[in-house]
């Protein structure tokens, strides 16, 4: 007889076991198979589930993941590391860790001021910080040095402002300034005080006192060409890597009671070019130098086939005189 085929809708059958029938499994199945085929799918089932955990967890390096206190390794913990793009526009939050209290102090010196806002630090040490605002305002930020983070973290902010905002901020001073607009006097280091008042309005409307802007560009200016006294202490290297380097070259440096007065120098590949080359006489011109310690530069030219001035001894004295005139006209 055919099967009879179930129709459409119709629930299946319900079978009645009979006798015998629990034969047929155990002479079918292999019970060995069976196990170890359902623990290879739940091993591989929990190692897709792994991998779907570890791929839900950022790999952004701006995150810390720390372990918990027993040290079994567990991530437990996850703090947002303070970057240096963050600097442009502040933000605080409850776990920001900073590298270092430098960091850190310099982070609260530009919310200051872009905020326009008077932050005070009555707890400002090696350890801890501990800020606030204005009088009456709720604005407040305590953070100190975590190990397990091995930098500074924020422990306690609270960042609403119920203040008035500030027209004179205190952290505005002649360093953040100098910091602030180093590479603008690097490009352009006669940039008048008035220019520089105006660049600062416009971009932190501020407007700082004459005598601070002046300060800012005397700092900013010793960075960009370094300290003048500190170079002179380098003349028996230069006046020593010249012999070196071009022998024959000649390099005299007088000092008086451990104070620079007088330097020549003419090198070797400047004279023979003379001597070979240009015409049969020479001039001397001078320049007044508008540095801090002053002095007049003495240049000893000749004339090229060119038409052109050619150097020939260059020599610094403190005044300009016939000894100092000479001294550069005449020393080989």
């Amino acid at each position: 007889m055919a099967p009879r085929l179930r129709g459409k809708g119709e629930p299946a059958p319900e079978y009645d076991m009979e006798d015998g029938d629990d034969d047929l499994f155990a002479d079918n199945v292999d019970e060995e198979v069976a196990h170890e085929g359902t623990s290879k799918r739940q091993k591989l089932g929990s190692q897709k589930m792994r991998s779907a955990e570890c791929d839900d967890l950022s790999t952004d390096e701006e995150y810390l993941d720390l372990p918990d206190s027993d040290g079994e390794g567990e991530v437990t913990m996850r703090f947002r590391s303070f970057m240096p793009k963050d600097l442009s526009n502040p933000v605080f939050k409850v776990g920001m860790v900073f590298p270092s209290v430098e960091v850190l102090r310099k982070t609260i010196t530009e919310y200051s001021l872009k905020n326009r806002v008077e932050i005070k630090m009555p707890r400002n040490d090696r350890t801890r910080i501990g800020t606030n605002c204005a009088e009456g305002c709720p604005w407040k930020l305590y953070a100190s040095h975590d190990s397990r983070a091995k930098g500074f973290m924020v422990k306690t902010y609270q960042g609403e402002h119920n203040c008035q905002k500030k027209w004179v901020l205190k952290r505005c001073t002649s360093k953040w300034l100098a910091d602030k607009y180093i590479e603008v006097f690097r490009s352009d280091d006669k940039l008048s005080l008035s220019n520089f008042a105006k660049v600062v309005q416009r971009e932190w409307n501020l407007t700082p006192s004459r005598s601070k802007l002046a300060r800012a560009r005397r700092i900013a200016l010793k960075k960009v060409h370094g300290d003048e006294e500190e170079q002179y202490n380098h003349l028996w290297d230069y006046g020593q890597e010249l012999r070196r380097s071009n022998p024959s070259t000649s390099f005299y440096l007088k000092v008086v009671d451990n104070v620079f007065s007088t330097c020549y120098f003419s090198l070797d590949a400047c004279k023979r070019g003379f001597l070979s080359a240009c015409r049969p006489f020479i001039c001397l011109d001078g320049y007044h130098m508008k540095t801090k310690t002053g002095g007049i530069l003495l240049t000893t030219v000749g004339i090229d086939p060119n038409d052109c001035i050619y150097p020939i001894a260059v020599a610094v004295v403190e005044v300009e005189c016939k000894a100092s005139c000479y001294l550069t006209m005449f020393t080989k």
